[in-house]
């Protein structure tokens, strides 16, 4: 009960120290800039590698994790003002962070994974329009939350048997779309004035995220029906995004991010081997969303 606990506080609190620290408060300090933003993005992918390979004598995730979240919290003190180095040092401490915490989950655990999903959307919508600027506190406070859950699982051993299966690099494709969707979408609404959403919206977005989490739960179906159901709610949010429907979009958006989140984190929660989790998630998580946000800044498809 105890690490189950500690598991759903570590990936809710590291999840929203990821919306609100990273994607929406240093990228939005910096305006989105690409190019003063590479070394984060760079120490992400450099730290997500990282986080699959062994460290000598240090191998267990937990300590990982650990020396992670240690990096994450001294530097939150620098917040929202880095350079190059500790921008770079922030994405290896996140970066190392994105793999192993989903490791730590075994498959079956998918209440302890809504609980921390709900966490991270509850929180990341609540505080979303809030001063970019003004977030020191809270990048303190998630990081506080997530090293102290992490302490309370110092003895816990991640059992690799309760793993299903080791997926292979095509059946993660329709992931890496719905990410690079997502991320357009997200940061194409994040820059127009008219479909502001989340200040208009804010407890319809975190009622649909909720109901995302809840219908991903008792939806049992193949993966096949699984892909079209979140292709066609795509569709709808990139509809009412083009017609500018911002209440229709702030039901059907919010709904498909929790939906669609629950599949990837299931998955990626199944492989064996943290060395092939941590390689796809460079993938799935950062160059997926990075081209997202390339394409919502180039305005090609919006």
């Amino acid at each position: 009960m105890t690490h189950s606990l500690a598991l759903v506080l570590l990936l809710g609190f590291e999840l929203s120290y990821y919306l609100l620290i990273v994607q929406t408060g240093i990228a939005g300090h910096y305006n989105s800039d690409l190019i003063t933003l590479f070394p984060m993005f760079a120490g992400g992918v450099l730290g997500t590698f990282l986080g699959g390979r062994s460290w000598g004598a240090i191998n267990n995730p937990i300590h990982k994790i650990m020396i992670a979240l240690a990096l994450q919290l001294g530097l939150s003190f620098l917040y929202p003002n880095y350079n190059v180095f500790t921008l770079l040092l922030l994405g290896i401490a996140v970066g190392v962070m994105a793999p192993l915490g989903i490791y730590l989950f075994k498959a079956k655990q998918q209440k302890e994974l809504l609980l921390a999903l709900a966490i991270a959307y509850t929180t990341g919508t609540f505080f979303f329009t809030s001063v970019v600027d003004d977030r020191l506190w809270m990048a303190v406070l998630f990081t506080s939350i997530t090293l102290l859950s992490v302490f309370i699982l110092k003895d816990y051993r991640v059992e690799t048997d309760a793993k299903v299966v080791s997926h292979s690099f095509l059946s993660y494709t329709p992931l890496m779309l719905w990410i690079l969707l997502d991320s357009n979408l997200f940061e194409t609404l994040a820059r127009h004035a008219s479909l502001d959403i989340w200040s208009k919206y804010t407890f319809i977005i975190i009622t649909f995220h909720l109901l995302g989490l809840i219908a991903s739960y008792f939806t049992r179906t193949s993966k096949i029906k699984q892909h079209i159901f979140i292709t066609f709610l795509f569709i709808g949010s990139y509809t009412f995004s083009y017609f500018e429907y911002p209440i229709a979009l702030a039901m059907i958006y919010p709904f498909v991010i929790s939906y669609y989140n629950v599949v990837v984190f299931t998955t990626l929660s199944q492989e064996m081997s943290v060395s092939k989790l941590s390689f796809m998630m460079i993938f799935v998580g950062w160059i997926a969303s990075g081209l997202g946000l390339a394409i919502a800044l180039s305005k090609l498809l919006h």
